[in-house]
């Protein structure tokens, strides 16, 4: 059973995900708050403020509402970098939706990477096939609008509710499987032949996560494809669903998995809602801290995962 503490604690705030910026914030706002109390009415209530405020900056990871709004904002024009945000965009394997509507692959420094360079693959790769690019992006539009998928008009691509709902339920799904399960998804749901395995990231630019190495069997780098967990949660449930909801080949499907990516809502991870944002690393995750902030993503408002990059 969970204790007290594990209850009051908001893991995407705190521990590894803590935002510095903002814990720094609040406390010197909760002992602004506490000698103004202690000032005007007593030493003891401002005693309690403080215990209290203390308390929540510890469990929360903030104390003020909207924190990760606008602390990481006002520390950036600091002087340095007090906080190591530094260049937030990690070198390595980036793979990233394009106008055609299929990813761009660049230069990947893999798991042999010198002690002194340490790099990551970026968060944006994707099951879908390279080939004729130019004409995929225009083709994967077509077929979607022709079976229903999404619904356009004069300004904007939107996500048919059916299909939405579809989606979402397969990514329900997935989200309970292991990484060895859903390697297995995303084999069944990538191109013929697709090999997947999972990768650790052994510390690469201090990262710890896993990745899915999608390629053809060939280990040739230009052909592999590094997806993080919540991007193939996502990709191999959007193949699932076009499976299920449309007549559209293989190649297709796994060909439309990323550009249906920039259509989400709800995170795949843990249905917090998505928003457009940048991908300096803070509050656990993306957001908007710096003046010269990089590229542009969506990623989940509540834990942080990135989602996809735009370029």
């Amino acid at each position: 059973m969970d204790s007290l503490y594990d209850r009051l604690r908001d893991p995407s705030h705190t521990g590894d995900r803590r935002c510095w910026p903002c814990t720094v914030v609040n406390v010197v706002l909760l002992l602004v708050a506490a000698a103004f109390v202690a000032r005007r009415r007593s030493r003891s209530l401002a005693a309690v403020l403080g215990g209290v405020g203390a308390a929540a900056i510890a469990v929360r990871g903030y104390l003020v509402p909207f924190t990760p709004r606008f602390a990481p904002r006002l520390v950036s024009w600091l002087p340095g970098d007090p906080f190591g945000h530094g260049d937030p965009t990690p070198i390595g394997a980036s793979r990233t939706l394009g106008e055609s509507g299929t990813p761009d692959a660049s230069d990947r420094t893999g798991t042999d990477d010198p002690p002194d360079a340490p790099a990551a693959p970026d968060a944006s790769g994707s099951l879908g096939d390279e080939t004729d690019a130019e004409d995929a992006g225009e083709a994967v539009l077509s077929a979607l609008l022709d079976r229903g998928v999404v619904v356009a008009d004069d300004r904007s691509v939107a996500l048919d509710e059916e299909f939405r709902d579809a989606w979402r339920a397969e990514m329900e799904t997935l989200r309970a499987r292991d990484d060895d399960g859903l390697a297995a998804a995303l084999r069944e749901a990538g191109p013929d032949g697709a090999v997947v395995d999972v990768v650790e990231s052994n510390g690469w630019a201090g990262d710890d996560r896993r990745w899915f190495v999608v390629s053809d069997g060939s280990d040739d780098p230009a052909n592999e494809s590094w997806l993080t967990r919540p991007v193939a949660l996502a990709e191999a449930a959007a193949v699932r669903a076009l499976a299920d909801e449309t007549d559209l080949p293989a190649t297709r499907r796994a060909q439309a998995a990323a550009p249906l990516r920039t259509l989400l809502q709800a995170c795949p991870v843990c249905d917090g809602p998505v928003e457009e944002t940048t991908e300096t690393d803070c509050c656990g995750g993306p957001g908007g801290t710096r003046p010269d902030a990089p590229d542009d993503v969506l990623a989940c408002a509540d834990c942080g995962a990135r989602l996809y990059t735009f370029e």
